[in-house]
């Protein structure tokens, strides 16, 4: 049984802190990372369907680890991952990680933009579009779930956890903020061990992971995130003959493919609508986690 789900959100840290679990020799993170089996509500961006392929994700395992990891960021957002993870294994321990959600949503965007889950470049007209997009309309040709497109929606973090709490007792739920992570790194990766029930292994190097990107070149990202039906079927075959999760050739291209993405922040204007949207739901968290999030509201 896996044991342990990193639930989200995206763009919050979570792409470094499993690359530092990985190396600890007691948890075993799945490859990929992400498979997003219990999303039933974008079954497009589910890597497996059955639970026999889900847990063939986890085949390299060894007799040491004890610790079996889902990293799948977006079950947080997810309408119904978390009720399908606590119907699978409700002993489950789960790890959420929170940024403020003005970061965050502009982040998200240069990321999907990226993965050509969206199309629109300019960050203001992609919010705006919103409306539109809920109706259906201007969807990108290659989008893999609607919902990547609701920004409004993506980083309301008290919303979406109180699909986790009524269902996992609190012991069960560690959650981390971005700003606690970028000030003590080591202190936080013990914190979860701790929560893990794990040794603390040593670890003292935390390097930067997962910058803003963009392609160099669009035809060989399209060709790694939207490769031909052909090629993803006979791909799968393939796997299965082998016994492999992946062949890594896909991931090595697309770091070839990768160009540092040096973006503009945003004007004051922007910032302030989306703070509107925002700021029931941040008042909320912080009512729920007591934590002080006055910094996000300025």
């Amino acid at each position: 049984m896996v044991n342990f789900f990193l639930l989200g959100g995206p763009k919050c840290g979570t792409t470094a802190f499993v690359k530092y679990l990985r190396t600890h020799p007691d948890i075993f993170v799945s490859e990929p990372k992400e498979p997003n089996f219990f999303m039933d509500d974008m079954p497009q961006m589910k890597y497996v369907n059955t639970v026999e392929d889900y847990h063939a994700l986890f085949n390299n395992f060894k007799d040491n680890h004890k610790i079996y990891c889902d990293a799948s960021i977006l079950y947080l957002y997810s309408d119904n991952a978390i009720q399908k993870i606590f119907e699978y294994n409700k002993n489950a321990k789960l790890l959420v990680m929170l940024r403020n959600p003005l970061e965050m949503v502009y982040s998200f965007h240069s990321q999907i933009l990226y993965t050509l889950d969206e199309d629109k470049y300019n960050f203001v007209e992609a919010w705006k579009a919103e409306k539109n997009r809920r109706k259906g309309k201007e969807i990108p040709k290659h989008c893999r779930a609607e919902k990547l497109l609701f920004y409004s929606e993506i980083a309301k973090y008290h919303k979406q956890l109180k699909r986790v709490l009524p269902l996992f007792p609190k012991e069960q739920i560690k959650i981390i903020f971005y700003f606690e992570f970028k000030k003590s790194n080591l202190e936080v990766y013990k914190d979860v061990l701790s929560f893990l029930d794990l040794p603390y292994d040593g670890r003292t190097d935390f390097p930067r992971v997962n910058d803003a990107k963009k392609a160099r070149f669009n035809s060989v990202n399209k060709f790694v995130h939207r490769p031909p039906k052909l090629l993803k079927k006979t791909a799968k075959i393939l796997l299965r003959i082998f016994n492999k999760p992946r062949f890594g050739l896909m991931e090595k291209i697309d770091k070839l493919n990768r160009a540092k993405d040096e973006r503009n922040e945003l004007n004051q204007e922007t910032k302030q609508l989306m703070l509107e949207e925002y700021r029931n739901d941040i008042e909320s968290l912080a009512a729920l986690t007591n934590r002080n999030l006055k910094d996000w509201m300025q």
